[in-house]
């Protein structure tokens, strides 16, 4: 990435801190949002974006909006393996939470 781009990106880190912790509401996640969009900025051909501020709060935001729900998704599995185990445990006829007779 040219130095120039770099530059560019990081004129706008406040603004995209804000934008992710205003729809996060955290801190640690909103950094994690604005690192997640330098990593997408810097992947990206920057000759070719012409408006870099509204690139990247776009990357930012859009990247804020899917994170609760990429991890959602973790959880679910660990809650679906976690209840079909107990299930598993306390009857034995069960096998991933459904009855095997």
């Amino acid at each position: 990435m040219a130095a120039g781009a770099a530059e560019r990106c990081a004129e706008h880190r406040g603004l995209l801190y804000a934008v992710a912790y205003r729809v996060l509401g955290s801190v640690a996640e909103a950094e994690d949002v604005v690192q997640d969009a330098w990593l997408r900025w810097s992947r990206v051909d920057t000759d070719t974006v012409a408006d870099t501020e509204g690139y990247l709060v776009r990357v930012a935001t859009r990247l804020a909006i899917d994170r609760p729900r990429s991890a959602s998704i973790g959880t679910t599995c660990v809650v679906r393996r976690t209840v079909a185990a107990r299930a598993d445990a306390h009857h034995p006829g069960c096998v991933g939470g459904r009855r095997t007779r």
